[in-house]
């Protein structure tokens, strides 16, 4: 199902419903650009505000997806398979304009990085979960995705949330940076916004030219230094060790849904 790009007050508000918890696949990425061609073609300046419907922001990863598709090993498939990420990814961290994360619940993996690519994160209290837990399922970080974290949290809290595989609950995701506010689910839309219109439309130049300037060492990064560790990622997640990690994590997840 496409996404829905509303505007609300001063602000866009696009609201992610690929799938149920929106799990990351080919068809979800297609939507993400969707919704982005349609907010820039239909509304050039305004600030944005991503979120989703239910009790998950974003799971990461379609574990049935891309799963099999390291399991072929075809480093054609799974370089393409991780360009059209990678640029999906940045097309939303680099966007410029004013982004907020309205995170309603749940913010897993890839989902999380999704959420840490906008400027600013409010959280709807309540349970939740903040974990990268990459690592720990045989699926390697890649560099692009290291940096985008540190750059939004810092290198202690990156290490522990892609190294150790920590979780994070709602106060510890605030106290770590990983969300700048904790309102009720109930003001979560409300504050949201108004946080989105901090900066008004005539601050748009401004705006754009600092967000520039901020992302640029995170970005020089990404593509200088950090490609060695992209294709390092992909020559590795085809490793049988990796592939014994997914193949386990995979079952896991069959069987829980078969309860």
């Amino acid at each position: 199902m496409s996404w829905n790009v509303e505007p609300q007050g001063g602000a866009v508000v696009v609201t992610m419903r690929s799938n149920p918890v929106n799990k990351m696949n080919r068809e979800f990425f297609d939507d993400l650009h969707v919704a982005l061609d349609r907010l820039e073609r239909d509304h050039p300046r305004k600030p944005m505000v991503l979120t989703a419907e239910g009790a998950t922001f974003s799971a990461g990863l379609d574990f049935e997806d891309v799963f099999p598709r390291f399991a072929r090993a075809d480093p054609n498939e799974i370089t393409a398979w991780f360009a059209y990420f990678r640029r999906s990814i940045l097309r939303m961290f680099e966007l410029p304009r004013r982004t907020v994360a309205a995170v309603n619940g749940n913010a897993i993996a890839g989902g999380l990085i999704l959420a840490l690519c906008c400027d600013h994160r409010i959280a709807a209290g309540g349970r939740a979960r903040f974990t990268l837990n990459e690592v720990a399922i045989g699926i390697p970080m890649p560099g692009v995705y290291v940096e985008i974290v540190r750059h939004a949290v810092g290198t202690r809290a990156t290490g522990e949330l892609m190294l150790d595989c920590h979780v994070y609950e709602i106060e510890e995701a605030l106290a770590k940076g990983v969300v700048h506010r904790v309102v009720s689910p109930a003001q979560l839309m409300e504050a949201a916004i108004a946080q989105a219109q901090v900066v008004g439309d005539d601050a748009f130049s401004a705006y754009g030219v600092s967000k520039a300037a901020l992302l640029a060492p995170t970005l020089n990064l990404i593509r200088g230094a950090a490609r060695a560790f992209d294709e390092a990622a992909i020559r590795a997640v085809m490793l049988s060790d990796s592939q014994r990690a997914q193949a386990a994590a995979l079952a896991q997840l069959k069987a829980k849904a078969a309860r």
